[in-house]
């Protein structure tokens, strides 16, 4: 009996560090301006989304409009600043609030990692001014293999997915299924979320979301060395509520095809198609009865070569988004059939330059032409408010890294970037137009220019077997920043009431701040799990355009989480502190305040045992009451209600696979 509880105990030490320091070596392994999130911390936490599972990552954040859906926020910027793809698609949210940003419509079940790429170094992807968010999909092992998962948790929480997949020499094929539902959750108070707006009285505790994705994918090897794969996911999002907006969404549908050719590691060819179907109404709230019928679609891919360290490609795409607003017996094309249509080409080379220093160096331009139709659009508008009719416009402009890495010792890295990356003004932000009946128009900016970063990094990885500790420093210098502002009327052709509308114009901005990070292995069994990060953000004022403020909106406070673990292999124990400071920094031009800080414990424990895992935890362990700082946002059609985040929330996993 000792002798079992002897081999018992090595194979669990054993298999301990196996899975976290192998962790720590695989993410020592990473480029130096890219941080990844694997599926095991996301399945060990109560995350519904991508979004918010990212937020354990160092400079990573997001905002919350409701209980799912939440957009990733990457040092201070969000929307089209970072390039989202899921696994070579691109996918564009057809919600002008953004109730559906890309990240939404992936499911974790069908996640393998995802790698973030912060900053402007990555020319492989067009518009990834301020990062890359690079989702990969699970591919199956050799054999027959089934994968079943379970999740539960407070607020009738409930998430159902499993997988089948079969794969050998010259075949594989995966197909598989998650659901995903719950109630509106409570806050540290005790009260729902949907208590805070206007919502009628039978839809404050109705469904708060009901999601279902379904996704096939299969590949085989036509000959040695090509490989051909296919995927297709379908997602069906119903009735999800959103406090913070003024309608909420009945259905959001939405498809990804993806098809790729490899030949070996010389050349590489991925061509996808995606599309959304978007429809929200204010049919659950105490309020006059308007509705949203929102589409988007995409299609393009890249093809490129890799040489002897020398990466040469080419990528296009076109876009659509087309949206129609119906209030008071009035329609408005909001967003009026914008198509965008881009085309660049790229490289990137990498070499050894002796034995300590490693020199990556990229190039890439592109061109790119927006163009709205203008039997839809509200040219009148535009005129009004910026003196323009125009419905097109054209773009060309490079972009550019150069990255440095120097190993003065075998576990020290010291590493230094440069990067130039352009992203062009979205169909939202060039042509929305809404009249309002009163208070404030919003209109887009025809006229708005690219916005421009260019960023300097500066970091250091140290790496040991049971140590990995990063320290990054960066400076973003972002010429043309688009920006939020009240534009005031400078003629009168469209027949609105209004005087001032809310647009979108150019400025100057400057991002810095720092992230550090530390994984230690104490001892064969104890592992302490740290981390730091702080943005800000300032933009050059233009009193003339009721730009005064300096100070960009909607930026984080320094925060930071330290966590202590214990994991034999077999089981493991953790209890994590998660403190944000008080946002004082904030832009008083779009009345945006300040957020107090706070601080909250998490604890959760599981259990490994031969293709079992069972994960169980409690988040916002003292029931605390508080606001993220992008609690409330200043969308065309927001509440002004700020939503809090979860109380005391509980949640329970099982994984089986064999």
């Amino acid at each position: 009996m000792r002798s079992v509880v002897l081999f018992t105990a090595i194979f669990s030490v054993a298999f301990a560090q196996e899975l976290l320091l192998e962790e720590i070596r695989v993410k020592a392994q990473r480029e130096p301006f890219t941080d990844s999130l694997e599926i095991r911390e996301v399945r060990e936490s109560s995350a519904k989304d991508l979004g918010e599972a990212l937020q354990k990552i160092p400079g990573l954040y997001f905002l919350r409009k409701g209980p799912i859906a939440n957009e990733i926020v990457l040092r201070g910027f969000r929307r089209d600043n970072i390039r989202i793809d899921l696994d070579g698609v691109y996918i564009y949210g057809a919600c002008p609030n953004r109730m559906d940003p890309p990240e939404a419509h992936v499911d974790f079940s069908e996640v393998q990692k995802v790698e973030v790429v912060k900053g402007p170094y990555d020319v492989r992807h067009a518009g990834a001014m301020a990062g890359t968010v690079v989702v990969e999909l699970k591919r199956p092992k050799p054999g027959f293999h089934m994968n079943l998962n379970l999740s539960a948790g407070s607020f009738s929480f409930f998430n159902p997915s499993g997988s089948i997949s079969y794969a050998d020499d010259k075949f594989f094929g995966l197909a598989g299924f998650s659901y995903r539902y719950s109630k509106p959750y409570k806050d540290g108070d005790g009260k729902r979320i949907t208590e805070y707006a206007n919502y009628k009285a039978d839809a404050i505790n109705s469904t708060a979301f009901n999601i279902r994705t379904g996704w096939l994918r299969f590949g085989f090897s036509p000959i040695e060395g090509h490989q051909l794969e296919v995927s297709y996911t379908k997602q069906k999002m119903d009735h999800v509520l959103y406090p913070a907006l003024m309608m909420d969404a009945v259905y959001d549908n939405a498809n990804r095809f993806g098809l790729k050719y490899k030949v070996k590691d010389l050349l590489n060819l991925e061509l996808y198609y995606s599309d959304v179907d978007h429809w929200m109404d204010s049919r659950y709230r105490i309020s006059p009865y308007m509705a949203t019928d929102a589409k988007t679609k995409a299609y393009g891919g890249r093809l490129e070569g890799n040489w002897k360290g020398l990466l040469m490609g080419f990528e296009a795409y076109y876009r659509n988004w087309d949206a129609i607003n119906y209030m008071m017996n009035m329609s408005q094309n909001v967003i009026p059939d914008v198509d965008v249509k881009s085309f660049g080409v790229y490289g990137q080379y990498t070499k050894d330059v002796g034995q300590n220093l490693k020199l990556t160096a990229g190039l890439r331009l592109d061109t790119t032409k927006t163009e709205a139709d203008s039997s839809k659009a509200n040219t009148n508008l535009y005129f009004d408010y910026h003196g323009t009719r125009s419905t097109s416009k054209t773009d060309v402009y490079p972009s550019g890294n150069i990255q440095l890495t120097y190993k003065p010792a075998k576990d020290l890295e010291i590493f230094m970037g440069l990067g130039h990356a352009v992203r062009v003004p979205d169909p939202q932000e060039r042509y929305f137009a809404f009249k309002r009946m009163s208070g404030w128009d919003w209109v887009g900016n025809p006229e708005l220019k690219p916005s421009r970063n260019t960023q300097l990094d500066l970091g250091l990885r140290h790496s040991t077997p049971r140590n990995l500790f990063k320290a990054n420093l960066y400076y973003s210098y972002v010429m043309d920043y688009i920006t939020l502002y009240k534009q005031n009327k400078i003629n009168n052709t469209s027949g609105s009431m209004n005087n001032q509308a809310m647009s979108y114009a150019n400025v100057n901005a400057r991002f810095f701040g720092f992230e550090l990070e530390d994984r230690l292995s104490l001892t064969d069994t104890l592992f302490v799990l740290a981390s730091a990060a702080y943005v800000d953000a300032r933009k050059d004022t233009k009193p003339n355009k009721n730009i005064k403020d300096k100070d960009v909106a909607e930026i984080p406070p320094l925060n930071g989480r330290v966590a202590l673990r214990y994991d034999t292999g077999l089981y493991f124990g953790e209890l994590e502190m998660v403190a944000f400071a008080t946002q004082y920094k904030v832009d008083s031009d779009v009345n945006e305040q300040r957020t107090s800080g706070y601080a909250v414990l998490n604890l959760k424990a599981g259990v490994n045992y031969k293709g079992l895992t069972v994960n169980a935890g409690v988040d916002n362990l003292l029931d605390k009451k508080y606001y993220s700082y992008l609690s409330y946002v200043r969308n065309p059609f927001s509440t002004g209600v700020k939503v809090p985040e979860p109380g005391r929330t509980f949640y329970l996993s099982a994984s089986y696979s064999f």
